[in-house]
């Protein structure tokens, strides 16, 4: 039986909630640790954990400032700005945005979750680059 990406999500509520530095759940031979180490060095998933070849580098939290309005990552996993490689980014800075419009996916064990806008604005600063990790809650696209 494989972990599943609701449980992944649980687990990061769970930290968050419960202000942990460090989680771990296993199911049979399948087990995840998600680890949060502050600031310096903020590593919330050991990617060796998740049995998945698109998880190589651990996932670092946002460190940078950001003032004003996010959209934040409802999952940890990879961050994708656009559909395809081919395809042009879902948003770029000066676009204006409504709630319910995808922003991005974020993939985690070959699963796709897609980014939302929860209110409309103007993006002012896309804070990730394409496919890089990123965790829950991290703020991906700031907006006005």
């Amino acid at each position: 039986m494989k972990i599943d990406q609701a449980a992944i999500e649980a687990l990061a509520q769970i930290m968050q909630d419960q202000g942990l530095g460090e989680i771990e759940y296993q199911d049979g031979d399948q087990r995840i640790k998600l680890v949060s180490e502050t600031p310096k060095n903020d590593v919330l998933t050991d990617p060796r954990s998740l049995n998945g070849p698109e998880l190589t580098q651990p996932v670092r939290a946002q460190t940078a400032n950001v003032d004003g309005t996010t959209i934040n990552a409802p999952t940890v996993g990879i961050f994708y700005t656009a559909k395809s490689p081919q395809d042009p980014p879902y948003v770029q800075v000066g676009d204006h945005v409504e709630p319910g419009q995808i922003v991005g996916v974020i993939e985690a064990m070959k699963m796709f979750t897609n980014v939302m806008a929860d209110q409309a604005g103007t993006v002012e600063r896309v804070l990730v680059n394409n496919e890089e990790g990123v965790e829950y809650g991290q703020p991906l696209i700031q907006i006005k």
